[in-house]
Formats: C-alpha cells, sequence, structure tokens
C-alpha cells in the first residue's frame, strides 16, 4: 500500500506511531503529511510530493487535518487512531469528514464501551480494537502494526468498487520469485520472468492480488518471524517499482505437523482475507507450484491452478491423474492470462 501519515496528529510514542513505522518495515510505501510532533521517530519520513497519490491517509484522533491532506493526495481510505476524549468534543465539521470519508477508527479496548454508545450501529464495522497487551518494542511484528495494516485494507475493500470481486490468490517461492528452500534472505529475493507485467495487467482490470504462503522456518526456528516480513517487504518493494501494489500478504508460521487450519492445503488463509477484502472465493483463483497451493484454493471454494515454475514440473510428473481435473499452466503469467479470460 502507499499510505500517507498526518505526522501533526500522531502523538510521539504512541500506538499508532510504531505501527506506522511497522508498516514502513514491511514494505508499505509511506509519504509524510505536516511537521512531526516534538521527538517523532517520523520526522525523517520523505515529504508527499506535489500530484502523488496514496491508497489511505493515517491519523490521529482529529480527522479534518488527515482528511484534508487526504483529499490532496487522492487517498481513497482515511485510518484513525481514535481516543474517547477527543472524539467526545468533535466539531460539526470533523463529524462530516469522518462521515463523508468512510473512515476507519482504531480504538483501545478499554474505551470500547464509550465508542459504541456514541457511533450508529452502521458505523461499528469501521472500527478496530488496539491490541490488549501492551506493544512490542520490533514494531515489524507488533501485533499492533497486524490491526493498523488490516484496518487500512478493509478501509480501501470498502472503497471499492463492490463485494464480490474476483482474486488473483497466489504462492510466493516457486510462483512470484525463484524458489530457494527456506528464504530468508530479502537480497535472494528474485522475480520470476513476466510477473510484474501479469500482476500488473490483473491489477488493471480491478483484480485483487493477494499472496498466500506457508513459512515452517519460524516455527522450526531457522528464522524469527520477523525475517519473513523482511522477505516479504523487499517483494514489495520490488514489485512496486514495476508498478504493481500487493492488495494483501497472509502467511503461516507453523510447523506441518502444528494441526493448524491457515497451513495450505488448508484455506483459512483465503477465508479470512476474502472476509476482509470482500471477495468472491467462487470466482477467484489460487495459483501456486504445489499440490497443496491447488488443494488450499479448493478447500476456500476457489479454483486451484498449478504452475510448473518452482516445484512445480515435479509435483505434475509424480501425480500425472491430477492433470485431468486441475488446470496447469507453465507460470504465472500464462495463468494469470487465463484467469482474466475467464473474467470476461
Amino acid at each position: 500500500m502507499r499510505l500517507g501519515v498526518h505526522r501533526p496528529t500522531v502523538r510521539a510514542g504512541s500506538r499508532l506511531e510504531l505501527a506506522t513505522l511497522g508498516l514502513a518495515e514491511r514494505g508499505h510505501a509511506l509519504a509524510a503529511a505536516g511537521r512531526a510532533a516534538p521527538g517523532s521517530a517520523l520526522a525523517s519520513l520523505e515529504p508527499a510530493r506535489a500530484g502523488e497519490q496514496i491508497d489511505a491517509m493515517l491519523g490521529g484522533a482529529r480527522p479534518l487535518g488527515p482528511a484534508w491532506w487526504g483529499a490532496r493526495l487522492h487517498a481513497r481510505a482515511l485510518v484513525l487512531s481514535l481516543e474517547a476524549a477527543p472524539h467526545g468534543r468533535w466539531s460539526l465539521p470533523e463529524r462530516w469528514a469522518w462521515g463523508v470519508s468512510g473512515a476507519y477508527g482504531v480504538i483501545d479496548e478499554h474505551e470500547s464501551s464509550l465508542f459504541l454508545a456514541r457511533v450508529p450501529e452502521a458505523e461499528r464495522e469501521r472500527l478496530a480494537l488496539w491490541p490488549a497487551e501492551a506493544p512490542r518494542a520490533e514494531a515489524v511484528v507488533a501485533a499492533d502494526t497486524n490491526v493498523l495494516e488490516l484496518a487500512c485494507e478493509r478501509a480501501l475493500a470498502r472503497r471499492a468498487a463492490g463485494p464480490g470481486r474476483s482474486a488473483l490468490f497466489v504462492d510466493r517461492d516457486g510462483t512470484l520469485i525463484e524458489e530457494r528452500h527456506h528464504l530468508s534472505e530479502p537480497d535472494a529475493v528474485s522475480l520470476l520472468p513476466g510477473v510484474p507485467a501479469a500482476l500488473r495487467a490483473v491489477r488493471a482490470q480491478g483484480h485483487p492480488v493477494v499472496v498466500i504462503s506457508n513459512q515452517a522456518g519460524v516455527a522450526r526456528g531457522l528464522f524469527p518471524e520477523s525475517r519473513v516480513h523482511e522477505v516479504m517487504a523487499r517483494l514489495r518493494r520490488l514489485l512496486r517499482a514495476e508498478g504493481v501494489e500487493l492488495d494483501a500478504v497472509r502467511f503461516c508460521p507453523h510447523a506441518p505437523d502444528a494441526g493448524c487450519d491457515c497451513r495450505k492445503p488448508r484455506g483459512r488463509l483465503l477465508r479470512d482475507a476474502a472476509e476482509d477484502l470482500r471477495l468472491s472465493l467462487r470466482d477467484s483463483i489460487m495459483v501456486g507450484d504445489r499440490w497443496i497451493d491447488v488443494d488450499a484454493g479448493r478447500d476456500a471454494g476457489a479454483t486451484g491452478v498449478l504452475v510448473r515454475t518452482g516445484y512445480g514440473a515435479e509435483e505434475e510428473r509424480a501425480s500425472a491423474e491430477r492433470e485431468q481435473a486441475d488446470p496447469v499452466f507453465d507460470d504465472l503469467p500464462a495463468a494469470a492470462a487465463w484467469f482474466q479470460e475467464r473474467q470476461g
């Protein structure tokens, strides 16, 4: 995502500041609007450039400044860190800015009852809770960062054309990038040929692109969760340089024998992403270089597609009987072209 940050409303040391730094470490592009508060860790952010266009504007408890800058930077969504006391004193223009922008808010759990008493029922789905536990110092893996990232994704999805969009779910290693066993070094990320152009064409037609990845190396102690985010950040930046923004990234950090329902071939990550981004699984496809990718798509109600890059050719040879039941293509560009043709 390309995100603007209204620095005057972000208090130094706040949860919003920590989560915003975490989004930067995850590879989201940040553009600063306004002066940073004294002592702010956001002071070094590059200022937004004239004519720049962002996806969402982030801001603190008062909406007018973030909403004004959001309009100036053509933001499609507004996400605020709300506080009960300032919210209770909002002026009519502030309430108008909140309502007309369809803004999302993140609130502290201990203030939730106050907000629920004030906010109309139709607006309550636009509120999210900061985690009950204290924020972790490592911003890239902090639960606060997860909450803010998801709030941005949901806000953008609800400003899109409408519910039921078809999406391209795609595996990472061996499908988007060259296969490297238990990849943990960002510098080792290398896009496969034709991938940026294929994703650019898919998104140009209005179809979100969501990465679904198993990362068992975390549970096995091969690398920390922060390293997964660093690799994903490298992927985001390489694709952004080619004009492609990923709509979401979801990964399972558990071991194969953990019994979780988020590890492929189970489809929970696809179902969760579909709910968050308002996607139609029936009209979507899941592309990967292993049969577990295909099965994850099927488990979620989408169409599974195998590609011959990465481990795909080996998987195809080992299970030739599946060729009649599941689409198989040489690579992601071919699978993406088939997906677009299918959409009519």
